[in-house]
């Protein structure tokens, strides 16, 4: 005869109950992406317009180049393993903090200490000084953006994923347009000094307003406790026996990560001794220039961070294909934006380069609205891959023009096009990675390392491409230089448009 333990007994009248996440409002959505808002107009304004602007205040012309490489190089490797990192943290966040919620805390935070390091980037007196302020800025604001990213699939349900993503891809595209129109409105390098330094605070101060406006909007009014991580977590507490732990370690540090973590230093040594022997034994006449050692170096450093917050491509194919789809799209997206404005000066020859770049740009953000919310609502109807191939069809075409005419009317008509594409891009992409993301118990940490997917392609994009136009320029072929960039642009949409069709359980 079989006997019935008083556990068996309370686990049998004690079923796990099922988690589910109410319908939200209009408010609640708008509520819990605000902050998206902020965070685009905060580094629009800084890395379109400020910093620029700030290093050749600081460095003058002759030295401007490196100098901004040497601002944002280090900030770039901060947010490869920032991300992740924190939210990883969020993830496991418990104690008293906790109660409050597991992402408003690091939110919170992070964007108070983000305010110091603006703070501390307006009155940078040198270079190094403001690089420091930056990496501080990178670290916090990624601190807050990991955690703020968990809240799309802990609080939305699945049936609004897509409606939702729509008024992220609306407030990126917003949050970028206002960040680079006001920036613009008062910084100007060629004002004397004093004048300068004034226009400078103003628009630092106001970047700070920003963000901690839509920051407090989004922390008093989202209500974490609702969201599917809180439920697990207290569904776990529930039926997880009263024991002590002992360690004092947390969970991630444990030998695998310590391995990860020595073998990527290896592999980065190594790799920058074999650079750095080939270019001293001269062996032929290439050589590895300090930008591409540094692309090398830092993709290294990808691949073990990728390794170290439990990215597996083969246990989890699904958000490994949304991973590389993003990746691929991007590519194509910075191989067109990063050389627009040089392309509008060497091959469609225009009076004022700077000046039909930005009317480029405006048309670009004005479709690109229309587009994203629209598509946002469609996918959830129609499904998230058809919205992707639509988006790469456009963008592909945008770039075959640039390849086949150099007429301004037509680029510009062409910027309405790939403003659809890259619209609809941006409202699918959020429901996309949310429907495939690998566990519920780690949303921000998966959520921070599909945003390396962001970072990667702009550091490879300017890569490969400025060499390609130079090399062409100085031969005399500018034109053809500039057409093999964009049938880049095109390979990469196609590449990108095409690795969704892997993505599976995702209509």
């Amino acid at each position: 005869m079989t006997t019935t333990s008083n556990e068996e007994i309370e686990k049998i009248s004690s079923p796990q109950r099922e988690v589910h996440v109410e319908k939200l409002s209009w408010k609640q959505l708008i509520a819990i992406s605000i902050f998206w808002f902020a965070l685009n107009f905060h580094w629009a304004a800084l890395g379109i317009i400020v910093l620029p602007s700030q290093v050749f205040k600081l460095a003058g012309s002759l030295h401007q180049g490196e100098s901004l490489a040497f601002v944002l190089v280090p900030g770039a490797f901060v947010a490869l393993f920032a991300n992740p990192l924190f939210g990883m943290l969020s993830d496991g966040m418990h104690g008293r903090l906790a109660g409050w919620g597991r992402r408003r805390p690091y939110i919170l935070l992070g964007t108070l200490v983000n305010v110091i390091g603006l703070v501390w980037m307006a009155g940078a007196p040198d270079i190094p000084t403001l690089t420091l302020a930056y990496i501080l800025v990178q670290f916090a604001s990624n601190a807050a953006q990991a955690p703020f990213h968990a809240l799309l699939p802990d609080l939305v349900p699945a049936q609004q994923r897509g409606l939702a993503s729509g008024v992220m891809g609306v407030l990126t595209i917003g949050g970028n347009i206002s960040g680079v129109i006001v920036s613009g409105l008062f910084v100007d390098a060629t004002r004397p000094l004093l004048a300068y330094q004034q226009s400078l605070w103003l628009i630092y101060g106001l970047i700070i307003i920003v963000m901690l406006v839509l920051m407090c909007v989004t922390i008093i009014t989202v209500r974490e406790n609702a969201g599917l991580a809180a439920q697990q977590a207290l569904q776990k507490a529930m039926n997880a026996p009263t024991s002590i732990s002992r360690t004092w370690l947390p969970a991630w540090l444990n030998r695998a990560s310590i391995y990860t973590v020595g073998g990527t230093l290896l592999a980065i040594a190594v790799l920058w001794g074999l650079i750095q022997t080939w270019n001293e034994l001269h062996l032929t006449a290439i050589q590895v220039s300090t930008g591409v050692q540094q692309v090398l170096l830092e993709l290294v450093a990808t691949l073990g961070i990728l390794r170290l917050f439990d990215f597996q491509p083969r246990r989890n194919p699904n958000f490994a294909w949304v991973f590389v789809t993003r990746l691929l799209m991007m590519l194509g997206i910075y191989t067109i934006q990063t050389f627009l404005q040089y392309y509008m000066r060497d091959v469609v020859h225009v009076t004022h380069p700077e000046l039909q770049t930005t009317n480029f740009a405006v048309i670009v953000s004005g479709t690109s609205l229309i587009s994203a919310l629209c598509v946002g609502w469609l996918s959830d109807r129609y499904g998230r891959k058809l919205m992707v191939y639509l988006s790469g069809m456009f963008m592909g075409l945008v770039g075959l023009v640039f390849v086949l005419t150099h007429s301004l009317p037509i680029v510009i008509i062409a910027g309405a096009v790939f403003g659809l594409g890259y619209g609809a891009y941006q409202s699918v992409d959020w429901a996309l990675v949310v429907d495939v993301l690998p566990s519920q118990e780690n949303f921000a940490r998966d959520m921070g390392v599909w945003s390396i997917s962001l970072a990667v392609p702009q550091i490879i994009a300017p890569v490969l491409g400025g060499p390609l136009i130079d090399t062409f320029t100085r031969s005399g072929q500018t034109v053809l230089g500039y057409q093999l960039l964009f049938i880049m642009a095109i390979v990469y949409c196609v590449l990108g448009t095409v690795t969704v069709r892997y993505i599976r359980g995702v209509r």
